[in-house]
This record gives C-alpha cells, structure tokens and sequence, in this order.
C-alpha cells in the first residue's frame, strides 16, 4: 500500500497510535496544535535537531529502515550526551516521496521506537508531507539537565588530558562496505564496521556521568571526524591542543581491514566521521577518579593528547613528528575542496558546518 493511498492525516493517526503520551511530564502530546510539557524543578531544557536527507545522508539501498529509524535518533541522542543531558521528547518532521510504502513507515517507525524507548524519550509532536523525489527526516530533540552539570564546548584549558570514548574510524569504514557490497554474506568483522555505521550508539550514560561527577571541562560528540570536532572545542575554547597518532583508539576489525599503506590507518580514524564517540578533555588531577568511572564503561575511554596554549594551534604527531593538520580536514558540507578530497567518505551533518556558524555559534 502506497502512502497516498492512506493520505497525510492517515498516515498520522497510524504513526500516534503507537506512541502513548505516557510520560508524567506531558501534558498534551500528539493531537493538538502544539505539545505540552514540563521540566523538572531545577533542570534547564537541552535542545538539539538534525536533518537527514536520502542520497545526501543515507541511501535506501544499503540501510533498512529500522535502522534508519534507529539512526536517525541515535544522531540527536549523542548531542544530548555530549551535553551531559538526560533526553525526554522528540519531534518528528517527514517529508516523503510517493513511492514509498506504508509498510516502509512503520518499519522506520519500528526502529525509531525501540531506541525511543531504550532511552525513555517520548514522541509529543512533528509534521509530515509530500517529498517529490527525496526522503526527508528531521528530528527535534528535547532533553533537561541541571545548569550547574552541563558541559558545553568553550570549557577546555591548556594542561587538561584530552580523551575519547570507544574506537574511530568504524563508521567510515562501515560506509565503504555498505556502498561497495555485492549480495555476499558479510564477515564478522565486516558485519561488525556495518553496525557501527548504520546502528550507532550514543554514550548517553558515559556523558551524563562526566557531567554530573564534574570530570570533564568541555566535551563534544564525534560527528564530524576527530580533526574536525577537535577543532570545535579549541576555537570555542580559545585553546590549541596536541594529539598522539598512535594512541588513537582503533577497534581490531578497523586494524584488519583498513585500506592503504601500513601505519597510516590512523589518519581513517582521525577524518572518519559519523562514530558518535564522545571526545572531552579532563584535568590530570580528576584522572584517577575518571578511570575508575571508566572501569564501569563497556565503551572504555582512551587518553589521545593534551589541550595546549591557544598559539600551540593544534598538532598531530606520530612516530616521525608534527603532521600538518590542514593536510587531514575533517567533513563540511558547503566546502568544495574538502568534499573533493573526500571521496567516497561519509557525509556529515550540515548543523555542525558553516551554516551554523554564520548564524552565531561561536562566541
């Protein structure tokens, strides 16, 4: 059944009737002109959305849509996490092309809901419409932590550690076999760069807890590439920073299969985006506390670098010494060089690029 064959308003009423306003904090969710929801006494509201776009983001042909619904979530939720935030409610805006199936809907739908419900967040509201050739998701997120506990990108000091969750470059990798998969059963480790790539999970917990404990000064997910989020915090910071090549954290299926000369995997890992890693850095003196934090983190944390003086700039060093970084840039949309330089990597997300920035993300 085509998804015009049921209509827009039809298509809602099947999408709300799986999703219960039961959240004590909703007054009035899906229904209504607008949602009503409340925070609880002390908690300021985290918001954050992304858009993702077929053909741009993810392709139809190599992502089911559970796990598009997955993704498309886990996206916001890793925000959230680098916030330290706790998430509550979602809005859901779709645009979809005719040809689409209403079983295609619900399958996303599916998806979006078990990871939904893993992290107790509501669906309170959106908007649909008519795609003429492209699907179009786009979702708000809205989460509260306690002012005292957020972490935002501008904390970051010369002296602290700098740390980052789980391994990099398992996503790019995981774009590649997607793209260049033939109908062959994939290997284990094959199977496991699929799933980082196309189910990736948001260090909510891990995040949440750096917050909360006070043992990270400014933290950011890895969205965009190591380099490039790198970058984020040091500008917002006013900061340089040095980095270890060799000490970038890489899982044994990336060290298998990673293409290229031998030794070098680690500059996949430093460009590669879309890990959802959580990158922060943490003064040498919380380091004890940190680490016994991390025993509890199936994830692990691994120590990369140091935050430097601002006129340090940021360096990358291996075996053979400083690497010139603007030789490694990491993904944005609106800039032709690096997109060039950039086949066949994976798209990141234009709310991290110079859109954002133009409309006064920096300070």
């Amino acid at each position: 059944m085509k998804i015009r064959e049921i209509g827009e308003f039809g298509l809602i009423a099947r999408i709300k009737k799986d999703w219960p306003a039961s959240f004590p904090q909703i007054f009035q969710g899906i229904g209504d002109d607008a949602a009503v929801s409340s925070l609880l006494p002390g908690n300021d509201l985290v918001s954050t959305v992304d858009l993702l776009i077929e053909d741009v983001h993810f392709e139809l042909s190599w992502i089911t849509p559970q796990q598009l619904g997955r993704k498309s979530l886990a996206v916001n939720l890793s925000d959230l996490a680098a916030m330290g935030a706790t998430p509550r409610w979602m809005l859901i805006s779709l645009a979809i092309p005719s040809r689409l199936e209403v079983q295609f809907i619900d399958d996303f739908c599916a998806g979006l809901k078990s990871l939904a419900e893993a992290h107790g967040v509501s669906l309170i509201g959106g908007d649909t419409s008519s795609s003429p050739y492209r699907l179009f998701i786009s979702i708000t997120l809205l989460g509260e932590g306690k002012k005292e506990s957020l972490l935002y990108r501008h904390g970051a000091q010369p002296g602290d550690d700098l740390y980052v969750t789980g391994t990099l470059g398992d996503s790019i990798l995981g774009l590649r076999l997607a793209r260049n998969r033939k109908g062959q059963s994939p290997s284990p480790q094959e199977r496991f760069l699929l799933e980082r790539h196309l189910d990736p999970a948001p260090r909510l917990e891990v995040g949440k807890t750096l917050a909360e404990k006070r043992l990270a000064g400014a933290m950011i997910d890895v969205s965009d590439g190591l380099l490039a989020d790198l970058a984020h915090i040091c500008e917002e910071s006013r900061v340089g920073a040095v980095v270890w090549a060799e000490k970038i954290p890489r899982s044994e299926a990336f060290r298998a299969l990673v293409p290229g000369p031998a030794g070098e995997g680690w500059k996949w890992a430093l460009r590669g985006g879309e890990d959802y890693e959580l990158l922060f850095c943490s003064p040498p003196e919380k380091a004890p506390e940190l680490h016994a934090q991390a025993k509890g983190w199936p994830c692990g944390i691994t120590r990369i670098g140091r935050i430097e003086p601002l006129a340090h700039g940021v360096v990358i060093r291996d075996e053979k010494g400083p690497i010139d970084p603007s030789r490694l840039k990491g993904y944005d949309h609106f800039s032709a060089a690096i997109r060039s330089d950039r086949k066949g990597l994976p798209p990141g997300r234009a709310r991290r690029s110079g859109f954002k920035k133009a409309v006064g993300e920096r300070k």
